[in-house]
């Protein structure tokens, strides 16, 4: 039987990538209870992917992490995926949802050389420019698209709402100006009683040896913050794909690559989301997602797309 290695899951505090490894090990336990699931963190990934490499057989499966990270925008995430495309020419690697985007034409290229190497690459874009990125410089591996994996979840409850969330980046990917934010903040006081400050970032020290009691217990109150809510602004991906799949009223500005506007357009037909590309549009913007009706979110369509790629690609036992 088949070995399943999911490989460079988060030891970091971005609740977004921790809500992408939940959905990752769900999918692959409920699509393959048979097989064994081993899990590796990103920073063991140095040192043991190439310890571990005795006790994998060639007919085992490895799984690279999804999210936002191919490209040089965090170098060290792509360079730990680098490393196991290279010491495992011979296994089949299937790369969970991701988002591409590279400025330095140097990284472009060894990553390009590293991947079109590999005879069995598997590669899942989560929007549509990813997607034709890798076609174009991945073209040695299979390109899937796919949305987000943390569409595949739903977690809706019938909770009261009151107030407003404002959840914004102060990281590198960070483009709303500091008159922009100064804008939100003055329309929100004005205009609501209650509003509160959320981030989707905890930040690391407690993460070093993370459970899954424990990202289920960070996950379960990130949930429980947004559906108490009767809005959320907020500039990243995952701020409005939690509003998503908590069926709760979402106002998007865009950050620095093309995520969150590409990832958009698999949820465009909830009424509660909008993005707001300008900030003069805000009013409307709130208006539209808080007088629209509840569309009932549905992740089935999510979980068909990456569930049949991964039955299609690993097989059933």
């Amino acid at each position: 039987m088949k070995n399943i290695i999911l490989m460079g899951t988060p030891h970091h505090g971005n609740i977004g990538d921790l809500a992408i490894a939940y959905a990752e090990e769900k999918m692959i336990k409920k699509n393959f209870p048979n097989n064994k699931l081993y899990i590796m963190q990103e920073e063991k990934l140095d040192i043991c992917a190439e310890r571990v490499k005795p006790y994998i057989k060639k007919d085992d499966i490895i799984l690279l992490h999804g999210g936002g990270n191919i490209g040089d925008t965090y170098v060290m995430p792509e360079k730990g995926r680098r490393k196991v495309i290279s010491i495992y020419p011979e296994n089949k690697i299937i790369i969970f949802p991701q988002t591409a985007f590279f400025e330095n034409n140097e990284e472009l290229n060894i990553s390009k050389k590293i991947y079109n190497a590999h005879s069995n690459l598997v590669i899942m874009a989560r929007e549509n420019k990813s997607y034709e990125f890798m076609k174009e410089h991945f073209n040695k591996a299979k390109i899937y698209l796919t949305p987000d994996i943390v569409m595949t979840l739903k977690e809706t409850a019938d909770k009261p709402r009151n107030g407003v969330i404002l959840m914004f980046r102060k990281d590198k990917e960070k483009t709303l100006g500091n008159n922009e934010s100064d804008f939100i903040y003055k329309y929100v006081s004005e205009h609501y009683s209650t509003y509160k400050f959320s981030d989707m970032n905890i930040g690391t020290k407690i993460l070093n040896n993370i459970s899954e009691k424990i990202r289920a217990r960070i996950l379960e109150r990130k949930f429980a913050e947004i559906q108490n809510a009767e809005l959320v602004i907020t500039d990243r991906l995952h701020g409005m794909i939690f509003s998503a799949i908590t069926q709760t009223p979402c106002v998007v500005f865009n950050s620095l690559t093309h995520k969150i506007v590409e990832s958009y357009k698999w949820l465009q037909n909830l009424e509660y989301i909008q993005i707001c590309d300008n900030i003069k549009n805000l009013e409307d913007c709130i208006n539209k997602v808080t007088a629209s009706k509840q569309n009932i979110y549905n992740e089935n369509f999510a979980e068909k797309i990456i569930s049949d790629i991964l039955i299609k690609e690993i097989g059933k036992e």
